[in-house]
């Protein structure tokens, strides 16, 4: 199947604005990834969509028996398995939803990329059938309001302020996001509810929800517009759960 981060222009655009020392996933979700993580120490890993590694390279400084990378991008994985940082960890190409032949893991992490899977149920079922008893699942997804419009302008500014917009909340379905280069990014969009009781329906017990923007790493790095921005709308959801044994 085609993944949009193995196309050049995009995966070195992407690569670009991941590597950046302010993006949103350095000082507004990173930080907060590290609040929550659950102990890793003997513990056998999974990410998905582990990327660059950036998750990974931080875990294996606390000790984990095994870990394990998986990402659909044909791309992403080779830029692991070439880094010699991550020589002693296992990488799967392949789909979360599709791919075969699997572990039993401790913890499943996933940084930013269940919004790009349509079916949020079936995504829930998947995480308790690879989690061993007891195991934990942390991931962040955009916010349901970075997704609740069809319309190309998210934002809607005026004398009073900054909105987003939120005209089609209930409307569960395909969206486009819109980069620079007249690149078009194709997301899918959930309801904060659909997220939640996908999860507790699949006997994956809710132990933190969070919304990302507001914390110290935002209001030292960033610029007073920046932080309104982000002080107006939140652009991610933290989740932590844990699988009832």
């Amino acid at each position: 199947m085609h993944n949009q981060y193995d196309e050049e222009n995009f995966f070195n655009m992407y690569k670009e604005i991941r590597h950046s020392p302010l993006s949103y996933n350095e000082i507004v979700e990173f930080p907060e990834i590290q609040r929550y993580m659950p102990d890793l120490k003997n513990k056998h890993v999974l990410d998905i969509g582990c990327g660059f590694g950036h998750l990974l390279k931080y875990i294996q400084n606390f000790q984990p028996k095994l870990l394990t990378g998986i990402d659909a991008s044909e791309k992403m994985i080779h830029h692991c398995r070439s880094e010699e940082s991550l020589n002693n960890m296992d990488f799967i190409h392949g789909d979360i939803l599709t791919a075969s032949h699997l572990d039993k893991y401790d913890v499943i992490i996933s940084s930013l990329v269940f919004h790009y899977i349509e079916d949020f149920d079936a995504l829930a079922k998947k995480l308790y059938s690879l989690l061993n008893p007891g195991g934990n699942v942390l991931f962040t997804i955009e916010h349901p309001i970075q997704t609740a419009t069809e319309t190309k302008n998210l934002v809607l500014k005026d004398t009073h302020g900054l909105y987003a917009r939120v005209d089609h909340y209930f409307k569960e379905s395909s969206r486009n996001s819109y980069w620079r280069d007249g690149i078009v990014i194709k997301k899918y969009h959930h309801k904060m509810d659909t997220i939640l009781n996908s999860l507790i329906q699949n006997q994956l017990n809710i132990e933190v929800v969070k919304e990302l923007g507001d914390s110290p790493e935002v209001r030292e790095h960033y610029p007073e517009d920046r932080i309104q921005k982000l002080n107006t709308f939140p652009p991610f959801l933290l989740i932590k759960c844990t699988k009832i044994k």
